[in-house]
């Protein structure tokens, strides 16, 4: 952990009276998860919409990629 991080943890689990562990506890008691709520996963929120660059000159990588993966020419 970042020795910054690690000392303001200290200084604000001293004012809680807590500890660290029990501040990362409480974060992660109350943290929400709201991409598995909303459904909103990063395959659901890029879907379609990467396309395939047009090269300017020919490209013997990028035309074996797309043979493999059916992108056509």
């Amino acid at each position: 952990m970042d020795p910054d991080v690690l000392k303001k943890a200290k200084r604000i689990a001293h004012v809680r009276k807590t500890s660290v562990s029990g501040l990362l506890e409480d974060l992660v008691r109350h943290a929400s998860v709201r991409a598995s709520k909303a459904g909103s996963s990063f395959t659901d929120q890029w879907a379609g919409k990467f396309r395939v660059r047009q090269p300017a000159k020919r490209d013997p990588r990028l035309q074996a990629l797309k043979a493999r993966y059916g992108l056509g020419n």
